[in-house]
């Protein structure tokens, strides 16, 4: 039923905002949604047994109501589609497939791959040795003051070393990046692989 509901949000967050893009209602939805079920418990994992992880349950259980006034949205249009696809050197046969009459790539994104404003962020270290398995993040506090202001932030993921686990098998760990006041709460989820 996740499907329909999102759906259901999505056609409201369009009402309230019909200048919205694709991207800002999937961030408004993404980033306001909870790990937590209805009655405040962690959302289990129904086929591994105990915590769901964002690779079980995406960001988490849909919130509409303040999925309708998120605070803050991540926005990336068309162009920056096309700009990601290049930057996986996709060719223009390839591009075409979804954007009739490309031509060719031009640019790709700033910073590679990560490069694209998403709500979301997988952050793949390589995987040798044993190390303590922490996962550094810096991020410079912003402050966005006016309505509708657009602001940029860099954050960078260091790893030092790679956490325990079967010798020779991909190593997960999840996190979130936030950014709240005293009105709103935006919840980025993050997973970090390690392999």
């Amino acid at each position: 039923m996740s499907c329909p509901h999102v759906a259901g949000v999505a056609a409201l967050i369009r009402k309230k905002y019909p200048t919205w893009t694709p991207a800002m209602v999937r961030s408004a939805i993404t980033t306001t949604a909870t790990a937590r079920d209805s009655e405040g418990r962690a959302i289990a994992d129904g086929g591994l047994g105990g915590r769901a992880t964002p690779m079980a349950v995406g960001a988490g259980l849909v919130q509409p109501r303040l999925a309708l006034d998120p605070g803050l949205v991540y926005d990336a249009g068309e162009q920056d589609y096309v700009d990601f696809l290049c930057t996986l050197n996709y060719t223009a046969a390839q591009v075409r497939l979804f954007v009739p009459g490309f031509r060719g790539c031009t640019r790709t994104l700033p910073g590679g791959v990560a490069g694209l404003n998403y709500p979301s962020f997988v952050v793949a270290f390589g995987g040798n040795g044993n190390g303590t398995g922490d996962a550094v993040v810096r991020v410079l506090e912003r402050t966005v003051t006016k309505k509708n202001e657009k602001k940029s932030y860099k954050v960078a993921f260091r790893s030092r070393g790679m956490p325990k686990g079967p010798r020779g098998k991909t190593v997960m760990r999840f996190g979130n990046i936030v950014w709240e006041n005293d009105v709103h709460k935006v919840t980025s989820p993050v997973v970090f692989i390690w392999g």
